[in-house]
């Protein structure tokens, strides 16, 4: 056995002798990469320094608010933002921001020191509109903005004006008178006549020290009725226009300092010389009219709805009133109101309710049982069978 393995390993041998393994040749040959090149560095652009700055005062929306802003073009920016708050108050902003300290605000708010009127601020804006607003300079385009050349000095520009309004189909009456020195100090009054008849006055004053100051004074207007000779307040009708006036008398002050500090008041010079306006005219009392009675009844029976009410009433014209009222309720009864109503006793009523559907009576049944059951009876008893022997 021993010998055979030596014959076949030798057999082996010889065969692999003969033939050489084959050189490893890859699929492919491995591409050559380069290094990647270097990044170019940025261009280092020259620095661009800005400034600018604008306001906003809108009448219509009570959009008041203003900004200024400066740049040395290295990362340094510095400004100032201005808002008028709802409630009159005034909140300013104080920023700046470079690339050490990052952004920081100084925020400061201004309570608001008085409550004003929004008919007087309407009133005076709709005299003279405010002048659009107009750069001192066209911003150029990514370019060092222009210096900003100092404001020419104006002489003082004095005004004064006053008119009236008394509209019997709208029942607007107003008036107002306006003086100014032309160097910021500002004084005037406004008169309105409110929708309960009361006399709203508004005195006001205005300057670059004090501000804005106004002090509001309210004169109920009193008639007196000949028929009970009393002195009751004076009705009034208004359209729904001039009653809206009511919800407009918590303004800011604030919107006019501002908008006095941004620019001072033009000359008022108007169009066509202004007619001269007489006081308004004393309301006369409410004419008397005649009593006016009156007295009606009706009634309804609809069988496709079963609508069925009737009523009737009568009045002396004089304030007194008697009526009455039916109606068929839905279960068939009949409501009857009764009223009568007077200055002095008010609105009083008796009500009353007649027939209707009655529920019949309902007794249970006495308990039957479905059958009756059988009667059962014991078997009789059977000994079991016993055989004979």
């Amino acid at each position: 056995m021993a010998a055979k393995f030596v014959i076949f390993a030798a057999c082996v041998a010889t065969a692999l002798a003969q033939y050489s393994a084959p050189a490893y040749k890859p699929a492919y040959s491995a591409p050559a990469y380069s290094a990647p090149k270097a990044y170019a560095p940025e261009p280092a652009y020259a620095p661009t320094p800005y400034n600018f700055e604008y306001s906003v005062n809108d009448p219509h929306t009570y959009d008041v608010h203003s900004q200024s802003e400066y740049s040395d073009g290295n990362g340094y920016v510095k400004g100032t933002y201005s808002l008028v708050e709802a409630d009159g108050s005034i909140r300013t902003v104080e920023y700046t921001a470079d690339d050490y300290n990052g952004f920081n605000a100084v925020n400061t708010k201004m309570a608001a020191k008085f409550v004003i009127f929004a008919a007087c601020v309407a009133t005076a804006l709709a005299q003279y509109s405010a002048p659009a607003y107009k750069p001192a300079y066209s911003a150029p385009a990514y370019s060092a903005p222009k210096a900003y050349a100092p404001e020419p000095a104006y002489a003082p520009t004095p005004y004064n004006f006053e008119y009236s309004v008394n509209d019997p189909h709208t029942y607007d009456v107003h008036s107002q008178s306006e003086y100014s020195d032309g160097n910021g100090y500002v004084k005037g009054t406004y008169s309105l006549v409110e929708a309960d008849g009361s006399i709203r006055t508004v005195e006001y004053t205005a300057d670059d020290h004090s501000g804005f100051n106004a002090v509001v004074k309210n004169e109920v207007y009193k008639i007196l009725r000949k028929n009970k000779q009393k002195i009751k307040e004076k009705p009034k009708f208004l359209s729904k226009q001039n009653l809206r006036k009511k919800g407009f008398f918590v303004i800011f002050a604030a919107c006019v300092a501002t908008a006095l500090a941004q620019y001072s008041a033009p000359a008022y010079k108007p169009a066509y010389s202004a007619p001269a306006y007489s006081a308004p005219k004393a309301y006369a009392p409410e004419p008397a009219y005649a009593p006016t009675p009156y007295n009606f009844e009706y009634s309804v029976n609809d069988p496709h709805t079963y609508d069925v009410h009737s009523q009737s009433e009568y009045s002396d014209g004089n304030g007194y009133v008697k009526g009455t009222y039916s109606l068929v309720e839905a279960d068939g009864s009949i409501r009857t109101v009764e009223y009568t109503a007077d200055d002095h006793s008010g609105f009083n009523a008796v009500v009353k309710n007649e027939g209707g559907y009655k529920a019949p009576s309902y007794s249970a049944p006495a308990y039957k049982p479905a059958y009756s059951a059988p009667a059962y009876s014991a078997p009789a008893y059977k000994p079991a069978y016993k055989p004979t022997y």
